[in-house]
């Protein structure tokens, strides 16, 4: 079973289990909803009973946590859960490493070495130069093959110079 991240526990909050919860998903309507499981990092499966807003964070409650002592022992867990299918274009964050990156005239930009998942995606790049971060925007992807190995992308002008460390 394939998982996504799609948040990391804070604290607990009250006496009956309610965490705060710190989303990372850009689906929480979708990923945290009553019913929805959600898994730590053992695979241990957890339901979400209920979610509310509380000053501007988010607080959750899971079924198996019903008192203050069971949701300090989740602090600072990652919950995830079940991929998708696919994404729009049939991609898991996970297949990119590896991946050579050629600007749309056939350049070779670099290699992604990882994947930065933050409220921004971004790819983490080999360049010949050193290394870079560039955005996973919609905007910069024109096509995405896994089989040849390329991702074929159409970035603004001076975004190699100004994303590299």
């Amino acid at each position: 079973m394939d998982l996504v991240r799609v948040g990391k526990i804070i604290k607990p909050h009250g006496v009956r289990g309610e965490v705060v919860f710190l989303p990372t998903t850009d689906e929480p309507e979708k990923r945290l909803k009553k019913g929805a499981v959600l898994f730590d990092e053992n695979g241990a499966p957890y339901t979400v009973k209920g979610k509310r807003s509380f000053q501007s964070q988010i607080l959750l409650s899971l079924s198996q946590v019903d008192g203050r002592e069971k949701a300090e022992a989740m602090r600072g867990q990652e919950l995830f859960a079940q991929a998708e299918p696919s994404d729009e274009r049939g991609i898991y964050f996970k297949d990119l490493p590896g991946l050579l990156i050629e600007g749309e005239d056939g350049e070779k930009i670099g290699t992604v070495t990882g994947v930065i998942d933050n409220p921004q995606i971004l790819l983490e790049v080999k360049r010949e130069e050193g290394r870079c971060l560039i955005p996973w925007a919609k905007d910069f992807i024109k096509q995405v093959d896994l089989k040849s190995g390329k991702i074929i992308m159409n970035l603004p002008t001076g975004l190699l110079s100004a994303c590299s460390y």
